[in-house]
């Protein structure tokens, strides 16, 4: 039985290469990992894993009239999910979109996709990015 609501497009390829990360404190998580893809020579992937924290974080939720920003001060947001993928630019470099869950120092529990520039490292983070090869 097929749903009409469902619309799902699918990709050829295959998985590659696995790089181990450790972005230090102060960088960008998004300029951060994007730097460390192209330094791997992996413009297009997915996160794999990671576990590390954050000085303060800013999360994007909703389109449209319904888009928000969540801030969130720190120090220490810890990163409970780090999800996303990487895919080129026009220049063939690296472009992260990057979603996840954060925890404040209270235990207040966050969600949303990663802004760029506004998640800055604070300890480490340590990840694991995954090349994909499309056909």
């Amino acid at each position: 039985m097929s749903d009409s609501r469902v619309e799902a497009e699918f990709e050829e390829g295959r998985f590659g290469r696995l790089a181990i990360v450790r972005l230090k404190p102060n960088q960008d998580l998004i300029g951060g990992i994007e730097s460390a893809a192209a330094e791997a020579g992996i413009a297009c992937g997915v996160v794999r894993a990671a576990v590390g924290s954050l000085v303060d974080a800013a999360l994007g939720y909703g389109e449209g009239d319904e888009a928000s920003i969540i801030t969130v001060e720190g120090p220490g947001i810890e990163i409970l999910t780090l999800a996303g993928e990487l895919r080129p630019d026009e220049d063939g470099m690296p472009r992260a979109l990057l979603q996840g869950t954060i925890s404040d120092c209270n235990a207040k529990v966050y969600g949303g996709t990663f802004l760029r520039g506004a998640n800055p490292i604070c300890i480490t983070l340590e990840l694991v990015l995954q090349e994909w090869v499309p056909d």
